[in-house]
């Protein structure tokens, strides 16, 4: 089940992309189903966005999948896949459809750094004893349908490939044997960084200026239900760009795991549906050990990331436009 954001025609979508690569509008389709099978005391609009699925929990996968046969029936019978309405929740990528970030505008976004024995290892550090958080804002969020981003003031662009845990259910103080029970599901991110601007040669370590531009971080191109991926340790992963391989391992590197991290986070933080907890990267390859030039990135660059049982990203890299120059003998806005 591959959970997704979509507009078409500039209009917002919640739904799925099914097995033949379609779209599901999943509120409208889950007005018709109830509407055609009646369940006393069934909530219609459930599916409005991924934050009231999430909320739904184990439940809403299995409405999800009684939905999913019952558009199958529909078909069999010759009938055309429409609400009750008239309104249309079956849409072919060929119409347009534009894949959207699979993380509610309202989402807190936290990213694990120093979290794999390979990534620590290639930067000589020693492992951190607690996780080591920082979080990003939306503003830095790009979904399939879009480019990341690089910043003309940056001079070392790096990306890194990350599992991501969806929330599903608020919490806080979680302990770390119920904390499972508050992940919905799981996606792919990438994280981009300047490590220029995140290392400056004086001062400390700025995680806002070398994690926080627009633009550079990219997650999807949907979000799995954990029931569907099952135990998350271990899963392969892969990092390409250009088609070289940049990072490959799996999730059993990450030094802290779900649990830890949701335990540990929550004794101050209430942790909400649709907050994202990414986990970390892995180390680079040989030749792309953390902090090489080989690790920089470019305008035009593909990069390409998988994680086994959850799918594919792949997304293109651009260069902004500098800011306008000032006319001769105007000042700079202000």
């Amino acid at each position: 089940m591959k959970l997704v954001h979509f507009t078409l025609q500039d209009q917002f979508h919640f739904g799925m992309i099914t097995d033949a690569n379609e779209f599901i509008d999943l509120d409208t389709a889950c007005r018709d189903y109830y509407g055609v099978n009646p369940v006393k005391g069934a909530d219609p609009s459930r599916f409005r966005d991924m934050q009231q699925f999430f909320q739904g929990g184990a439940d809403s996968v299995q409405v999800t999948r009684k939905i999913l046969e019952y558009i199958d029936r529909r078909r069999k019978m010759g009938w055309t896949p429409r609400a009750a309405t008239g309104a249309r929740f079956l849409f072919k990528p060929e119409e347009g459809v534009k894949l959207l970030a699979p993380v509610v505008r309202s989402a807190k976004i936290y990213c694990l750094a120093s979290n794999s024995r390979s990534h620590v290892a290639e930067q000589g550090k020693a492992a951190p004893k607690l996780p080591y958080v920082f979080t990003r804002f939306f503003n830095s969020l790009v979904g399939p349908s879009e480019t990341l981003v690089l910043n003309p003031f940056a001079t070392f662009p790096d990306v890194e490939l990350e599992l991501a845990a969806v929330i599903g259910r608020a919490g806080k103080h979680i302990p770390a044997e119920k904390a499972m029970d508050h992940v919905a599901g799981y996606t792919i991110a990438l994280d981009m960084g300047y490590r220029d601007l995140q290392f400056p040669s004086e001062g400390p370590v700025d995680w806002v200026m070398g994690k926080g531009f627009d633009a550079t971080m990219a997650v999807g191109p949907w979000v799995v239900p954990k029931e569907e991926v099952g135990e998350p340790y271990p899963l392969q992963m892969e990092l390409k760009v250009g088609g070289t391989v940049r990072q490959k391992g799996d999730t059993s590197d990450y030094l802290f795991r779900i649990p830890e991290i949701l335990a540990h986070l929550s004794m101050g933080i209430t942790f909400e549906p649709g907050d994202l907890l990414s986990l970390g990267s892995l180390g680079g390859v040989p030749g792309f050990e953390f902090g090489k030039e080989t690790r920089k990135l470019k305008a035009g660059d593909q990069i390409e990331a998988s994680i086994e049982r959850i799918g594919r990203l792949v997304m293109p890299v651009k260069a902004e436009a500098p800011p306008p120059r000032a006319a001769p003998g105007t000042a700079p806005p202000a």
